[in-house]
């Protein structure tokens, strides 16, 4: 939602996504300006197919469909779920650049978001890793392929959004105040 209103509040005409229609609803109704919303399931290629010729031509392509973030060590690693992960984070997103791009008017953009797991993982973060680095390669194949069309992979770092909501309340409010007290400082240093 945050991106959409920024751009909104820098005169774009927003168009809206999402698989959640109480989400377009809410989007819309913060977002000063032009905006439209439409309910497409990113996992079906062919709603997402019909979705990008229904809306036209437009400039800028913006990915950031996510999902709660499930950290679990390889052994406890649910196969199923992971392939939910990748369903939604790269095999949809493959699908809307595939879909979005013929429509992107000269000078247009796709950014997709990532993480820092692919380039730092934790352990636990076996499915982050593999997703975040999937989406950096596709962002480098796309950048080649789809070229004039800019490509680029926005990591934003710890975003309170529902990606965090599988864990407690209690840890996210530390993985907040933490990762806060290390961007305060720097890396590795700590405030006495």
């Amino acid at each position: 939602m945050a991106v959409a209103q920024e751009a909104a509040s820098q005169g774009a005409n927003v168009l809206i996504g999402s698989s959640n229609a109480e989400r377009i609803q809410k989007a819309m109704g913060s977002i000063a300006g032009e905006v439209e919303g439409h309910a497409v399931d990113v996992s079906d290629e062919r709603a997402v197919e019909s979705f990008f010729g229904k809306i036209g031509s437009f400039d800028h392509l913006i990915y950031t469909a996510g999902d709660s973030l499930h950290l679990q060590d390889l052994a406890s690693t649910d196969l199923s779920q992971a392939r939910r992960a990748f369903e939604l984070r790269y095999w949809s997103a493959l699908a809307v650049a595939k879909y979005g791009s013929p429509h992107i008017r000269k000078g247009g953009s796709i950014v997709l978001t990532t993480g820092i797991a692919g380039q730092r993982p934790q352990k636990g973060w076996v499915v982050a890793a593999s997703v975040c680095g999937s989406i950096e390669a596709l962002t480098r194949a796309l950048a080649i392929e789809l070229a004039p069309i800019r490509v680029n992979a926005v990591s934003p770092g710890v975003v309170r959004t529902n990606l965090w909501q599988s864990m407690s309340a209690a840890e996210r409010e530390h993985l907040f105040e933490s990762v806060g007290q290390e961007s305060a400082c720097g890396p590795g240093r700590r405030t006495s």
